[in-house]
């Protein structure tokens, strides 16, 4: 599994280049760090831009005490609560350090210090013997994500950190692969987004340098089908039950039914987001003179914690359901 926080997202970016290459015509990457991956279609055609994001919430190395301690900034939004005993991957131009993350113990913290954890309230500890020590190893600015294991069950669901949004990237690369061969009325732009989780920075980029006609993003949107869950304004929306599509002002009407035609038999779930979505489709949106956006989201448990559960069925649902109402657009 590749590390790849938002601002660092070369390595993946090239795993992603590697594996849609034999279903486009031309791959680039753009300043930003995104990566355009073309099917071009006939001339004068109209352009469709999917989106998934690649990079990952992540920290910073912001500081080394005296004592060989690590104190980190976050990268996206981290739940503090989460990070105590939890072991990380410190990639550093000399290699991977594992650290885990530190704090002071429950029995010893009294009133105060029993507040919610601010990231300042932890630390990493790597087990040097002093500053100079960590200085070997690692520097300021190195980038910290948390420790990459992904848990397989049997029947199809994937718990792994950074599954948001890699299985958007997986579900992108399979769009792809389910289009080889077809004739298309349109060109598709296949982008692998960088810093998504920093407000959608790499989409907005593309877009404008695409100006495409349509734009969907592919995410992942919360599962609520878990104990505490209030479905009652964000609906019922479960693992294994199919690839999610939004409506909402952020959201396209005419792309909206479109996508809602191409599910044909298959099983599909709806989300409403009456605001701007927290995704590619909000730039997208803006971007250039105005685009036509979609989203289609795979359900996920524990979204941004150390190990985010989805269903590789869904994501095969999503590819099925992008695949067709791509082939479904024309001239």
């Amino acid at each position: 599994m590749t590390a790849a926080p938002s601002g660092y997202e070369g390595a993946v970016q090239v795993v992603f280049r590697d594996h849609i290459a034999p279903y486009v015509a031309s791959t680039e990457t753009d300043t930003m760090g995104n990566v355009i991956a073309v099917r071009p279609g006939p001339e004068g055609c109209p352009k469709v831009m999917l989106t998934a994001h690649c990079d990952e919430i992540g920290f910073l190395v912001s500081n080394i005490d005296d004592n060989g301690f690590l104190f980190v900034q976050e990268i996206g939004g981290i739940d503090t609560e989460l990070l105590p005993g939890r072991k990380v991957e410190i990639h550093t131009a000399k290699g991977t350090v594992n650290g885990i993350f530190g704090k002071k113990a429950i029995h010893l913290t009294r009133g105060e210090e029993k507040k919610k954890l601010e990231i300042s309230d932890v630390w990493l500890d790597i087990a040097a013997s002093d500053k100079k020590d960590v200085e070997d190893k690692v520097q300021i600015g190195d980038y910290v994500t948390f420790a990459k294991d992904a848990v397989f069950h049997n029947n199809g669901i994937v718990a792994s950190p950074s599954t948001d949004d890699r299985i958007g990237v997986w579900t992108l690369i399979e769009t792809a692969r389910q289009l080889s061969g077809e004739e298309l009325g349109c060109s598709v732009y296949f982008v692998s987004t960088c810093q998504e989780e920093l407000g959608a920075r790499g989409a907005k980029t593309a877009a404008d340098y695409i100006h495409p006609d349509v734009g969907i993003a592919i995410d992942v949107t919360h599962a609520t089908d878990y104990p505490t869950a209030d479905t009652k304004l964000t609906g019922c929306i479960g693992l294994g039950k199919g690839p999610v599509i939004t409506m909402g002002p952020n959201i396209n009407q005419e792309v909206c039914r479109g996508l809602k035609t191409a599910t044909g038999e298959e099983s599909v779930q709806y989300e409403v987001i009456a605001r701007p979505t927290g995704t590619d489709a909000n730039v997208m949106q803006l971007s250039s003179c105005g685009i036509k956006t979609g989203l289609v989201s795979i359900p996920c448990r524990y979204m941004h914690t150390p190990y985010e559960v989805v269903s590789i069925e869904d994501a095969r649902g999503a590819a099925k359901l992008l695949a067709n109402y791509v082939k479904s657009l024309k001239m």
